[in-house]
């Protein structure tokens, strides 16, 4: 999956794949794949953008409609 993210160093907006998308124990989104800056090359320090928001509220959509 593709999300679109903000890094939380030099804030620059990508996609990234993020692999397959799951939820922990605390509801906290786990990736897959770690992210990677293509700016700065910082690791797993992103954020999600309002549109990365809403493709997580659409997966969480996906997913209860699964079950």
């Amino acid at each position: 999956m593709i999300v679109n993210l903000r890094c939380e160093k030099c804030r620059t907006v990508y996609d990234f794949e993020v692999g397959k998308v799951s939820e922990d124990s605390n509801w906290n989104l786990v990736f897959e794949n770690p992210t990677i800056c293509p700016n700065c090359g910082v690791k797993n320090k992103d954020l999600l953008t309002e549109t990365g928001q809403s493709q997580m509220t659409a997966w969480s959509f996906d997913q209860q409609s699964t079950k």
